[in-house]
């Protein structure tokens, strides 16, 4: 009898035990804070009753679907359409995350049953449409060659990257360390914050980008900060805010955040004051503002009354210093769906919207503004658009290249920032630019003209590289933007590559010489290199960091090229002759192990000093000479012992270009132009 009591307990027990799993699920779920439900509604799948384990499949699904978690949102919308009296929808959510997952034909079927189902359903039709439409596009060439900003990103949400003075600004809800505990229930994660770095390389910023720094709190409050524009000249910038207070709950207790856009005068040293945008409501949200380039219209989205779907694009025009009613740019633009994230360019406005022929999730669109009218929104496509959401896109000057945002699954965390440059524009309007005659000189170790060399001219705005060979004069011409910038590499077989970065003039003026000509040293026995930069401390060997960056063109030339080589070192007459010579071999062994630790082989480079045994000039001892005199013999030098084949370095067939060749630089590879900014 004990026993059985004993088991009636238990049963009893882990009825309660789930029972409390479901109610705490749903009292997150009720709050929005779906993340922290989902765990409460898997402990209810392991030991749950049908009903109870029917509940918590329900709202597994539509928590994954919230938290934009479409592998999960599929398992369990295909769970929850096997329910016993499972709601309709079901079958369109289970569509959506298909589609979202790039599974189309998937999608459509389930489409197509939630259309059967829902006859006459417009939103049903019409995503049945998307999926089997889009699959006309599978095929297309790239419009744009795409890259991770890694540096931009974190494992958290990194979105809506904007230009703003020499850097980037955008919205993250990372955590900055384990003390940082201001978690937006939702997610789980923290509230948005807007962030800033400048790269290293302005004009290029696919290299060199510091880690991202928050901002102050002038810009970022309690909750959620961000997106953000800021206009042309950089005087005013106009936030998204969610500003709910401590107290301030709806209807049961729960408390919501609405959008709303506050606006300020940045001058100078002060804090910028923040006013509230006109329109705000706290009916409705207001947010995601695009500024025109003369900062006298903003095109926002909200869910106000009277639109066409969820969000909606709205524009007010300044009008003697104060803005205008807002107006719905129209059912061209806007949808039975949203329509997010606007920005504004050269009479371009781009934006992301749900509700238009689309890859899955929200794709970027472009529509031009011409005598008061909207062009047919374009799609993007790919890859720059992807089955997942992409979103949050800003140009720099010429609509070429810039950054988006987008929670593909390759990604370092739940939203990345990725950099785009266009290969393909379609109909995107830009104006043309007057070019410049630009011409450059390869020469070879002897400062001689070098014929046939092949030269690669990187547009870094663009990612293309023309291909030129080098004339009898070793001479380079093609025409190039004003004020931009270039990287030119020359090669030639049996020679050590050179590069160059420059940029051409603001001023109008009609050629222009490259300021340094690129000198190619032919790869032979007995080939010297002088190695300039290689300085130690007074009486030491020992590397120094200013000694590191020409150690590693040495270590560069030896991975590029099979070569074996001497290292040597000399010193000047100064001092004792056998001091100077175990000075030297010391020195010279020194930055043979620093070549060796980078991966070079040590059978392949040998290290020699020399002493004051080796004088390129008068100074012996006893000779009066000037301290540049004595600098000349103070030196090391690379020189080559033996080569071998394939000597044109990093594996390039240059027999395969020809002059006049426009190209990919991703067909180069990755790393082919690194050293030549660094």
């Amino acid at each position: 009898m004990k026993k059985v009591y004993f088991i009636l307990f238990l049963t009893s027990v882990f009825s309660f035990q789930v029972f409390a799993q479901n109610h705490k699920g749903d009292k997150f779920y009720k709050y929005f804070n779906y993340a922290e439900a989902i765990p409460y509604y898997l402990k209810t799948m392991e030991s749950g009753n049908e009903n109870e384990k029917a509940h918590a499949t329900q709202r597994l699904a539509d928590c994954y679907r919230f938290t934009n978690n479409a592998p999960e949102a599929r398992v369990w919308y295909e769970k929850a359409v096997q329910l016993e009296h499972t709601d309709t929808v079901n079958y369109f959510y289970l569509g959506q995350a298909l589609r979202s997952l790039g599974l189309y034909e998937e999608a459509a079927k389930s489409f197509e049953t939630f259309n059967k189902l829902v006859p006459g359903n417009d939103k049903g039709e019409r995503y049945y449409k998307f999926a089997v439409d889009i699959q006309k596009w599978l095929d297309l060439p790239p419009v744009a060659e795409i890259k991770n900003i890694e540096a931009l990103n974190s494992r958290y949400s990194d979105f809506c990257p904007v230009f703003y003075r020499d850097g980037i600004v955008f919205t993250s809800d990372r955590q900055l360390n384990s003390l940082d505990k201001n978690v937006y229930g939702w997610t789980n994660f923290n509230y948005l914050n807007l962030y800033y770095t400048i790269p290293e390389y302005y004009k290029i910023f696919w290299n060199g980008v510091p880690e991202p720094q928050k901002m102050s709190n002038d810009f970022n409050q309690t909750y959620h900060d961000g997106p953000v524009c800021f206009s042309s000249d950089n005087r005013w910038v106009y936030i998204t805010r969610a500003t709910t207070k401590q107290g301030e709950k709806l209807k049961d207790n729960i408390k919501t955040f609405l959008l709303k856009i506050y606006f300020a005068e940045i001058t100078g040293s002060k804090p910028p004051k923040f006013k509230p945008f006109p329109y705000n409501s706290n009916e409705y949200s207001v947010g995601h503002p695009a500024l025109s380039q003369n900062a006298d219209t903003l095109i926002f989205s909200s869910d106000m009354p009277g639109g066409y779907g969820g969000s909606d694009l709205y524009m007010c025009v300044m009008e003697s210093g104060k803005w205008g009613e807002p107006i719905n740019l129209g059912e061209k633009i806007n949808s039975i769906g949203n329509e997010v994230f606007p920005y504004w360019k050269n009479g371009m406005l781009f934006f992301s919207s749900d509700n238009h022929l689309g890859y899955g999730g929200l794709d970027i669109f472009q529509s031009k503004l011409t005598d008061g009218k909207w062009s047919e929104p374009e799609n993007l496509k790919a890859p720059i658009n992807s089955s997942y959401d992409d979103f949050g896109i800003g140009f720099k000057d010429d609509l070429t290249e810039g950054l988006f945002s987008s929670n593909r699954p390759e990604g370092k965390g739940n939203d990345d920032i990725y950099g785009f440059k266009m290969l393909s524009l379609s109909s995107v309007a830009i104006k043309e630019s007057p070019m410049l005659t630009v011409s450059g000189k390869v020469t070879d170790q002897n400062n001689l003209p070098l014929r046939g060399a092949t030269v690669f001219l990187l547009d870094p705005g663009k990612n293309t590289v023309q291909v030129l060979i080098t004339d009898e004069e070793g001479m380079y011409t093609t025409e190039v933007l004003y004020n931009h910038t270039y990287i030119s590499k020359a090669m030639k077989d049996v020679y050590v590559h050179d590069c160059t970065l420059f940029e051409t003039p603001v001023g109008e003026i009609e050629s222009y010489q490259v300021p340094r000509d690129l000198r190619l040293v032919k790869l032979e026995i007995n080939q010297m290199f002088k190695v300039e930069n290689i300085y130690y401390d007074l009486d030491k060997w020992y590397i120094r960091k200013d000694a590191e960056p020409a150690l590693d063109k040495l270590v560069q030339i030896m991975k590029e090229y099979p070569i074996t080589a001497e290292l040597s070192s000399h010193t000047d007459s100064r001092g004792p002759e056998e001091y100077n010579l175990e000075l030297s071999q010391k020195r010279a062994e020194s930055a043979v192990r620093y070549i060796v630790l980078q991966g070079v082989a040590p059978s392949r480079i040998t290290a020699k000093g020399y002493g004051e045994t080796k004088l390129v000039n008068k100074c012996a001892d006893g000779i009066e000479c000037t301290e540049e005199e004595h600098q000349a013999n103070r030196r090391t030098e690379f020189k080559i012992t033996s080569v071998g084949n394939s000597l044109t370095g990093e594996g390039i067939d240059l027999s395969r270009y020809k002059n006049g060749d426009i190209i990919s630089a991703a067909t180069l590879g990755g790393q082919f132009f690194e050293n030549c900014i660094k």
